[in-house]
């Protein structure tokens, strides 16, 4: 019996100094998704193709249509291939990454579409065009009716034209496929207001992107306070020398998710961290983006008013019989979205991000970048006519309707949606964003 007690506490103690053993965690594709870790969609959502046509209310029928999505899965953008590259030479020498330390993604693909990204919006389109099989019935492609616009990048571009491809499938003259061409618009980068508005906007640029000393005191605060902590426990039990650099900590959730967006695998950057430290690595980029494109700066909440005004114009303009467009479909970043939402007072939590929140907080909030804006999300703004004279605004995100606040229900008064917004929808976005 004592010989057997001995052979444990030695078989303990090599486990336990045996630098070969380190820890690691195993996580399926399932979990990940689940616990809402990344802007990639789960695949249950995102190539689902058993879509539901909506039902209308009494009386009513659908007139008009205006989408508003995120582009596809795409590649890393620069920022963050720099710091796979950091990361590759800081585990190059860690026996648990010696299968995928290195960085697979390139310079030069850098923010284009993935596969994944390829396909995602084309299975929107076709989504749309089932979940809204009365609207789109008997209807032919007409660049008067049917209006496409994308900020002007290649992802955003590519996005929108496979989303027609899915809602146009099989109905156009070209080739066996029957695939229609169509027509899209592109404004200049920096001056889109209503896609890009916080680039095309100078006082955004000068206060809220640079210079926003309550972002960068939050974000310090956080990673004295909690990366810090992760990264030296990543030193710890890796063996890492010289030690990992804090600032990476959270690029390590972001090469996770693109490993899963490219390669759909969920066993690598992953797997080095717990449970808990994958939410806290979340949090970082909450935090950021929170004070950058959310509810932490005000001018946030204002800057969404040129896509508003045009929203009512269109509107407007199709009720009094001045316009045939039937449906606006824009493909846009994922900040627009966030900027959108901002202007909206939708999906506000009820307490603001910072980074004294203790972990109990941070795992209870509701509404994040990660939580809502996945890849290829859909805005849907979808506009009624009644018999009875009402005209009707319905707001759809991800195939889930909400109420504007303001509003009694999810199909609001068009002229209750023009009151809230009022001072959003005839804002003179040129004096808002001049900077001084």
């Amino acid at each position: 019996m004592r010989n057997l007690l001995y052979l444990v506490f030695i078989l303990s103690l090599f486990v336990s100094y045996n630098p070969t053993l380190c820890i690691t965690y195993n996580y399926s594709q399932e979990y990940l998704f689940s616990k809402h870790l990344f802007y990639v969609e789960p695949p249950q959502t995102a190539f689902a193709t058993d879509i539901k046509p909506i039902s209308y209310p009494a009386k009513c029928d659908l007139k008009q249509l205006h989408s508003v999505s995120r582009h596809g899965s795409r590649y890393p953008d620069e920022i963050e291939i720099a710091a796979f590259e950091s990361l590759e030479k800081t585990f190059a020498n860690v026996s648990v990454a010696k299968e995928w330390y290195k960085n697979p993604f390139p310079m030069s693909k850098k923010l284009q579409l993935v596969k994944r990204g390829e396909i995602e919006p084309y299975f929107d389109g076709l989504q749309c065009r089932k979940r809204y099989a009365k609207f789109w019935d008997g209807v032919k492609y007409d660049p008067e009716v049917i209006k496409f616009q994308s900020t002007q990048t290649s992802r955003h571009g590519a996005s929108l034209m496979a989303f027609s491809e899915g809602l146009f499938n099989g109905k156009g003259p070209l080739d066996t496929c029957k695939s229609q061409p169509i027509y899209y618009s592109t404004p200049p980068l920096l001056q889109d207001a209503e896609h890009y508005m916080f680039f095309a906007c100078r006082r955004w640029n000068e206060t809220v992107f640079n210079n926003n000393t309550l972002r960068d005191e939050q974000v310090y605060a956080y990673g004295n306070k909690t990366l810090v902590t992760i990264a030296k426990r990543l030193s710890d039990t890796h063996h890492i020398s010289p030690p990992l650099d804090p600032n990476l900590v959270p690029y390590i959730l972001i090469n996770c998710q693109f490993w899963l967006a490219a390669f759909n695998r969920s066993d690598a950057w992953c797997s080095l961290l717990s449970p808990k430290e994958l939410l806290l690595s979340r949090y970082y980029w909450d935090l950021r983006y929170y004070y950058q494109f959310l509810y932490g700066h005000p001018l946030n909440t204002r800057l969404g008013c040129r896509y508003l005004t045009q929203l009512v114009n269109e509107v407007e303009g199709y009720l009094n019989g001045n316009s045939s467009m039937i449906a606006d479909i824009r493909n846009v970043l994922g900040f627009t979205l966030s900027i959108l939402f901002a202007t909206m007072g939708v999906f506000k939590n009820e307490y603001p991000l910072t980074a004294n929140l203790t972990f109990e907080q941070i795992q209870n909030i509701k509404y994040t970048g990660h939580r809502l804006i996945y890849f290829s999300s859909t805005l849907y703004y979808e506009i009624y006519t009644c018999s009875d004279d009402r005209v009707l605004i319905r707001v759809v995100f991800n195939s889930e309707p909400f109420v504007v606040p303001g509003c009694e229900s999810e199909y609001c008064e068009w002229s209750k949606f023009k009151e809230i917004f009022g001072g959003k929808i005839r804002c003179d976005f040129e004096k808002m964003c001049a900077y001084p």
